[in-house]
């Protein structure tokens, strides 16, 4: 099995598995706003056996909240070699997620990233305002939901 995960870490393909884009936009007041946005998916490798990370992120950047500019961990099983590590970026704007993932296979560490451009199918609530909004009240809120999306990724640097 060494010898085919060798082979498969410096040949990587990965499965970005039912990744999850939405955002809430949610003023306390017609000043006071707390937006954040939210991204989930699980990343599998092709190893043998595979490894598959779940990723998450959180923002509150606005307006788009992701921009390709911030990279986030994955986390791992907890049986992942030590030395292993799977990153990401993602720019809600372009659509464009970057993964970056170091494997380690015995006494030799492996490198790759690559990128995928996602298109995502999202519905957006529009701003709801509260009629005869009173202090103590959410004075507005807008929603977005992204359908999943599953895709294959193939790295462009090992």
């Amino acid at each position: 099995p060494v010898d085919t995960t060798v082979q498969n870490a410096k040949k990587p393909e990965w499965t970005v598995q039912n990744f999850d884009y939405h955002a809430s936009y949610i003023f306390s007041t017609p000043a006071h706003q707390n937006s954040w946005g939210y991204v989930n998916f699980n990343l599998t490798n092709n190893l043998s056996p595979p490894t598959t990370a779940v990723c998450s992120a959180a923002s509150s950047q606005l307006s788009d909240f992701f921009y390709g500019t911030v990279s986030y961990a994955c986390t791992l099983p907890a049986d992942a070699p030590e030395g292993s590590a799977v990153g990401f970026l993602f720019s809600r704007p372009s659509g464009k997620l970057d993964i970056h993932e170091t494997v380690v296979v015995g006494s030799k560490t492996f490198t790759a990233s690559g990128s995928a451009n996602l298109t995502l199918s999202c519905t957006d609530s529009g701003t709801v305002v509260t009629p005869d909004w009173q202090i103590g009240e959410i004075y507005s809120v807008r929603d977005v939901e992204c359908a999943p999306v599953t895709v294959k990724v193939k790295p462009s640097s090992v």
